[in-house]
């Protein structure tokens, strides 16, 4: 029987995701602005991260926007509405990298999806961070109430930002404006969702449920889920958000023969299962009613 720690390659994999991420967010205006200016001899900062695009630093943008769109195509949730915020944020950030604002003058009919496509991406994860984000147990930890409130406030800050460039646009001939005012805004934006995604990969205020490092050995387990490995990685965070410690077993006996088994099951202390059943409860719910539909 091959037994898995709390926490396997592939939890801290899918982490580490989030937190690439949230730093593609908050690095890449800084890169962007010091590549054009020392890479490739820039005279000034360009008024806006869109412009870059007709810079030497073109496949940084594009590539740092087709990342972050592959991540939110892969990305799952609770439940279909993480997964489907998620895929419709990933197909408008594909609009910002592959239809190109115009370098100068008046926008024509491919720079139009470019902005229609920005604006959407970057409200769309906004709502993510404030209303999925926050989502979770009826009784959340402390470290969970600290998240939410990260989550809502780079959120609500997103939301700002944006409306700040919409008026900047509407009634300061924006659009023709030299001022730098939309970068800086821009910057602001990618600063919050990069932070919330930082957070939500496990940086900032994670959970540190009690450590028995014997738990593999210890005889009061309890199987309380059997699924896919994906799906069951999935409960064993939410768990663990709650400060509940789970182990992944391989019951099949498929990992001495170097197969992957079709299902894995969760286990936990029968000492936390009084406090878990409501999650998991919750969760099967969900799970099933998505293969439903």
């Amino acid at each position: 029987m091959e037994i898995k720690s709390d926490h396997t390659d592939k939890v801290y994999s899918y982490l580490a995701l989030r937190k690439a991420v949230g730093w593609i967010g908050i690095l890449l205006p800084i890169v962007l602005v010091l590549g054009h200016l020392i890479i490739f001899d820039g005279e000034s900062v360009l008024t806006n991260m869109s412009v870059y695009y007709h810079t030497g630093m073109r496949d940084v943008f594009v590539g740092a926007i087709c990342a972050i769109a592959l991540f939110l195509f892969f990305y799952r949730g609770y439940d279909r509405w993480d997964n489907r915020a998620a895929d419709l944020a990933g197909l408008c950030a594909l609009g910002v990298a592959f239809f190109p604002t115009v370098e100068e003058g008046s926008w024509d009919w491919v720079a139009w999806i470019h902005f229609t496509s920005a604006a959407c991406f970057l409200v769309i994860l906004a709502l993510i961070s404030i209303f999925l984000f926050t989502r979770g147990e009826k009784h959340p930890t402390e470290m969970k109430k600290k998240r939410n409130l990260i989550y809502r406030a780079c959120g609500i800050v997103m939301l700002a930002a944006l409306a700040s460039i919409e008026v900047f646009f509407l009634f300061f001939d924006g659009v023709n404006s030299d001022s730098r005012f939309v970068l800086i805004a821009e910057t602001i934006t990618l600063m919050a969702f990069g932070i919330s995604w930082l957070t939500k990969g496990g940086t900032l205020y994670p959970d540190k449920p009690i450590k028995k490092n014997d738990m593999e050995n210890d005889e009061k387990l309890i199987r309380v889920f059997v699924a896919p490995e994906p799906t069951v990685m999935l409960l064993l965070e939410m768990l663990e958000e709650t400060g509940i410690k789970g182990l992944i077993k391989n019951d099949s006996g498929l990992g001495y023969l170097g197969a992957v088994p079709q299902v894995m099951d969760l286990y936990i202390l029968e000492e936390d299962l009084e406090k878990a059943t409501p999650l998991i409860n919750e969760f099967k719910e969900k799970h099933n009613s998505e293969k439903d539909s």
